[in-house]
């Protein structure tokens, strides 16, 4: 009987460590400039494939005002989902300049429903479900975080100096007139300037990316823009040099 309480202890001590336990990152301040006021909560950063593949899954909790933010880098369209994450959340998809462009409140936990943002993505924040109405979050609300401090805010940039015109020449009967150029502009997309729309088979299939959390899956490159047809602009035509008479 000995024997087999000490064979029963030992069953008990490898399946408790045989999963690895979540270590809590870095907390950074992150804050949201709403129409009520600042809102701060302070964040753990996900920088690598393996953290943003990752994010928040097999957590147990998560502290009221804590939270993370995905460094999302190149900027593109990203598509997140719940798998393998207990916690409800919320999830403000923010611009590259550092405004959100999309919300998605109470995200339901352990789903794999994916959740697209079709326009470019700079980040990903994701707070305890039910910040984002709480604190009366909205599309257009500026983020101040540390990963956006390179950015300029063109609000207060100064305004460049004008290029002045070129000099015309003395003698306007030896200036050489130019064509102008009939280049036309590439056509935009049925939804102006809006996002490109997703491939039907985004939207219905399952993704195919080895991500195993809630971390952003890649899009195909047809969505990002990467390959644009060259916009062919026309040769100037010289002007015809007159003929001296005889």
């Amino acid at each position: 009987m000995h024997k087999i309480f000490k064979l029963f202890a030992l069953t008990l001590l490898v399946i408790s460590c045989s999963e690895e336990p979540v270590q809590q990152k870095p907390l950074t301040p992150l804050v949201i400039k709403t129409t009520n006021g600042e809102v701060r909560f302070m964040v753990e950063t996900a920088n690598t494939p393996k953290e943003l593949e990752a994010g928040l899954m097999k957590r147990e909790k998560l502290d009221f005002n804590s939270g993370m933010i995905f460094n999302i880098y190149p900027v593109r369209p990203v598509a997140m989902w719940m798998k393998n994450t207990k916690i409800p959340l919320d999830m403000l998809f923010v611009g590259p300049d550092a405004s959100v462009i999309m919300l998605k409140e109470n995200a339901t936990p352990m789903s794999e429903e994916l959740i697209i943002c079709r326009e470019p993505v700079r980040a990903v924040i994701e707070l305890n479900a039910g910040q984002i109405n709480k604190n009366a979050i909205k599309v257009g609300d500026k983020i101040t975080h540390a990963m956006f401090k390179s950015l300029l805010d063109t609000s207060e940039a100064p305004s460049p100096a004008p290029i002045a015109a070129p000099a015309a020449p003395e003698n306007q009967a030896d200036a050489i007139p130019v064509p102008k150029l009939n280049i036309e502009k590439p056509t935009a997309p049925a939804n102006g300037n809006g996002p490109l729309p997703l491939p039907a088979s985004i939207t219905g299939a399952k993704p195919t990316a080895p991500a195993n959390g809630n971390g952003p899956l890649p899009l195909p490159a047809s969505i990002t823009g990467a390959q644009k047809a060259p916009i062919e602009v026309p040769k100037p035509i010289p002007a015809p040099i007159p003929v001296p008479a005889q």
